[in-house]
């Protein structure tokens, strides 16, 4: 009935065949693989959305950034773009900034209150300083944008290996198969290489989709990061203009 199945030509009958044929080990990696398949394009999928949401809420940010006079004017009206990475690194950097302007008032015996954004000034260490502060948050975003591409790797370096080791595996049992039947006989042979082959064919079917996931993916990860290092050196420039002693 199996070898029936195969000689019509269709592949899924075949894998079915092949997948019933396999000994525990061809099964036990196939199913493994399976579910790693699964868990691969979910990761995929939730990240693309992901990062697609970063970008369009990055766009929404620096429209409105460049918008304002005053680098402080969004962090002075409150939190906003909440999904937006570089928002997160302009927060981060105000907030030290603000700390800035607080020292300097509490040395010069002001009240919080009496801090006018205006007459405030800057050196140009402090405002290297508060650069250096958003280059971190873009770092620490960045560690948050590549959660879980660690395992697309994994993935796309582990399956053809688990793959092979389990062809290799299905070959030698058809062949200690073959040695005890004493005969070369092809209807012996067969079922033991079609469940040695389909280890190779899932671990291709789950490597291949992996590699191409992890380098696009990657590769908005990469822009998101120069976004945000580009955003600090911008931010950077704008407090220069606007509070740097003269």
């Amino acid at each position: 009935m199996g070898l029936s199945l195969l000689s019509t030509g269709l592949p899924i009958a075949g894998v079915f065949y092949a997948f019933h044929t396999s000994d525990m080990v061809g099964k036990s990696i196939v199913i493994f693989l399976v579910v790693a398949s699964i868990a691969v394009w979910t990761i995929m999928l939730a990240k693309h959305l992901e990062l697609r949401r970063a970008e369009k809420s990055d766009e929404a940010f620096v429209r409105a950034f460049e918008q304002q006079a005053n680098p402080l004017e969004l962090f002075v009206r409150g939190p906003a773009h909440p999904t937006s990475p570089i928002a997160k690194v302009y927060m981060a950097a105000c907030t030290a900034l603000k700390r800035e302007f607080e020292a300097q008032a509490h040395k010069q015996h002001r009240a919080i209150n009496q801090i006018d954004l205006s007459k405030e000034r800057l050196t140009a260490l402090q405002i290297d300083a508060i650069r250096k502060v958003a280059e971190c948050a873009a770092a620490d975003e960045m560690v948050l944008l590549e959660q879980q591409m660690s395992i697309l790797g994994s993935a796309y370096t582990t399956a053809p290996m688990l793959g092979l080791f389990g062809t290799v595996w299905g070959v030698m049992t058809a062949f200690e198969a073959m040695g005890q039947q004493g005969m070369a006989n092809l209807s012996a042979v067969a079922p033991g290489i079609a469940s040695a082959l389909l280890t190779t064919v899932v671990g291709l079917v789950v490597a291949i989709p992996s590699a191409f996931g992890s380098n696009f993916l990657n590769e908005k990860i990469r822009f998101c990061g120069i976004q945000m290092e580009n955003f600090a050196d911008k931010f950077a420039a704008r407090l220069q203009q606007s509070f740097l002693y003269e």
